[in-house]
């Protein structure tokens, strides 16, 4: 039997996951400031390698995650590298 593909929006929603769980990681290890300074913010290539995708799979999903209004984004680069983080609520578009 053929594996079935993982469509984009479970891609998506796995990457979400993920970084739900860094941000929270990254939260308790600041002492509970949520959230914490960017600089801290989980790193595009930290993300890629933790769900299995490209660097740019990783950025492509992250940004339509972020025009969702479910995560922001540095949007300048520390250390040579965008940040993320997940938003306390979505926004509203």
């Amino acid at each position: 039997m053929a594996k079935a593909p993982i469509t984009y929006e479970i891609r998506k929603s796995h990457m979400l996951n993920v970084l739900r769980k860094l941000c929270m990681e990254r939260a308790a290890g600041a002492g509970g400031h949520h959230p914490p300074e960017p600089e801290h913010w989980p790193k595009t290539r930290e993300l890629a390698d933790k769900c299995g995708e490209n660097i740019y799979t990783t950025r492509t999903l992250l940004l339509a995650l972020e025009k969702e209004g479910k995560v922001s984004c540095t949007h300048r680069s520390i250390n040579n590298s965008l940040r993320w983080y997940i938003c306390a609520s979505p926004k509203k578009r």
